[in-house]
């Protein structure tokens, strides 16, 4: 009776330590128990960013790869990198204190083809003593000199890979310093202290979600937050940094150029064109941001002598010469939307245009300008026309037995020639799940209809066509008929997305949509021998 009593108890007890084992068990690859970093501006100018963090990690993945090694991009030539502290503390306890040869000072990627910015340097700081369940400590202060950048200029998404237990950002600048700050897609409201003549502000999260790795997220989407602040008085002064470097469309270099790019009396293409082609090939693209440059852009005849150049620069350039040919250009600059403009500086720009200039990128960012604030060099808001993504194709094809594949005797498989845009350039990155936690912000509204006729030879007959389907839901919509008139076999195909931003309320709605439409072009239609 007592054995048959232990082995009850005992095996409750093993039950609840599982239990308990299961509960403490990491749902994530690391966790940062604590991440703070602090801003200032000094009174004589000079300003600080420090940056504390403790980051205990779970698994292989973020041991090896994820978190072995952080990544500090400086310019020494006005900044300096001191490093407070760097050690793991493993799980007994012991402390291994990062080697001064695990400080690795690199040229950061995105300048090793610009010999303009090889001045910049990245220090990596590789963490040793690493193990499952160890906890990396670091502390690091960036100073940068007085009078180099333009305003204290802050833009910091707050979600990591991995959940944040305790997060703080605070700013500090003098009393009476213009301060613009705000949360975008957070409604943490800020703590304001003022002492000794200075002001500090500061946001205190707990408990940090992760942002997804395998789901595309951003600002403009609304699905990670971002705190934003700069010390600029006025939009004007803003945009001025910026505008007050545009290119002329008068400067010897840009009209040299433009003369070269005509020199050629064979080439009969308009001059707008050489201009795209120019910068668009022959300008190979430094993806240094205007903030990692120190707020400049290099001369235009230097940008030209080098054959490559910064968005900033290429932008520049693009507008300059289109002047120059007696097309209208404005530079417009696009950042997210903020409850006070003024907050979001160079530090959260998404992108430089140039109107009158065809560009991808450009393209890309007008097409989402409903979810972003364009500002042009005289600090106002500018509107940029979205570009018309309506589609229309007709195509005849004659279906027979030799260009078709034979899947049995006497059984042919034909496919739908794939003139749908969408299904090529968005179903495969906004598909890759059946459900989303997170908003799915498309690159564009879309309206396509197709049309294909079939002419049937060879003694074909259908056996399988494509079903009539009329799907509407506050997504979209899509539709086929189908005709069948003799040997003649009309189709129509048509798919609307009226819904940019598609919610994960929404998106099985729009999953339904692209599920039909990829069907529609990925099951054959099968003909049998009369």
């Amino acid at each position: 009776m007592n054995k048959m009593f232990l082995k009850t108890i005992l095996s409750a007890v093993l039950t609840v330590s599982a239990a308990l084992m299961l509960a403490a068990a990491p749902k994530s690859e690391a966790q940062f128990d604590r991440l703070v970093k602090t801003y200032a501006l000094n009174p004589d100018g000079s300003q600080e960013l420090r940056v504390q963090k403790q980051l205990t990690v779970y698994t292989h993945a973020a041991m090896n790869s994820l978190y072995g090694e952080t990544f500090i991009v400086y310019d020494p030539s006005y900044q300096e990198l001191k490093i407070n502290e760097s050690y793991t503390r493993q799980t007994d306890g012991t402390i291994v204190r990062t080697p001064e040869n695990a400080f690795v000072e690199v040229l950061p990627s995105a300048a090793a083809d610009a010999p303009a910015y090889n001045g910049l340097r990245e220090m990596v700081v590789v963490h040793t003593g690493l193990e499952l369940g160890a906890t990396i400590f670091l502390d690091y202060t960036l100073v940068t000199k007085a009078g180099v950048v333009p305003a204290l200029d802050i833009f910091e998404e707050v979600e990591e890979l991995s959940p944040i237990r305790n997060y703080t950002l605070s700013i500090s600048v003098p009393e009476g310093t213009p301060l613009h700050y705000g949360m975008i897609n957070g409604k943490s409201a800020p703590s304001v202290k003022v002492s000794d003549g200075v002001k500090t502000v500061s946001w205190n999260l707990k408990n940090v979600r992760p942002r997804p790795r395998s789901l595309a997220v951003s600002v403009q989407a609304g699905n990670v937050q971002a705190i934003t602040a700069t010390t600029y008085s006025s939009e004007q002064e803003f945009a001025g940094v910026l505008g007050d470097q545009q290119y002329s469309a008068d400067d010897p270099a840009v009209t040299a150029r433009i003369e070269e790019m005509n020199a050629g009396r064979s080439d009969r293409r308009s001059v707008v064109d050489k201009i795209h082609e120019y910068i668009s090939r022959e300008l190979a693209q430094c993806r240094l941001t205007f903030v990692q440059t120190g707020y400049k852009v290099r001369p235009a005849a230097e940008v030209i002598g080098s054959a490559y150049a910064t968005d900033a620069e290429r932008t520049l350039l693009a507008s300059a010469m289109l002047k120059a040919v007696g097309v209208s250009s404005d530079v417009l600059m696009a950042l997210p939307k903020a409850e006070d403009p003024l907050s979001t500086g160079y530090a959260s720009l998404v992108d430089i245009l140039a109107t009158g200039f065809v560009n991808a990128s450009d393209d890309a960012t007008a097409d989402i300008s409903d979810y972003l604030e364009i500002i042009g060099m005289d600090g106002q808001v500018a509107e940029v026309a979205s570009p018309v993504h309506t589609e229309c194709s007709e195509t005849s094809v004659e279906v027979q037995a030799d260009s078709s594949k034979m899947i049995a005797d006497g059984i042919y498989a034909f496919s739908l020639p794939e003139n749908s845009s969408w299904l090529a350039r968005v179903y495969p990155y906004t598909t890759s799940n059946t459900a989303r936690q997170v908003n799915l912000l498309l690159p564009y509204t879309a309206d396509e209809t197709h049309s294909y006729v079939l002419e049937v030879k060879d003694g074909l007959e259908p056996l399988a066509l494509p079903e009539p389907v009329d799907i509407s839901n506050p997504v979209g919509s899509m539709k086929v008929e189908v005709t069948e008139s003799g040997t003649r076999i009309d189709i129509v195909c048509r798919l609307e997305i009226n819904e940019q931003l598609v919610t994960p309320a929404m998106y099985p709605q729009y999953y339904k949509l692209m599920s039909e439409w990829h069907e529609l072009y990925s099951s054959p239609l099968v003909f049998g021998v009369r």
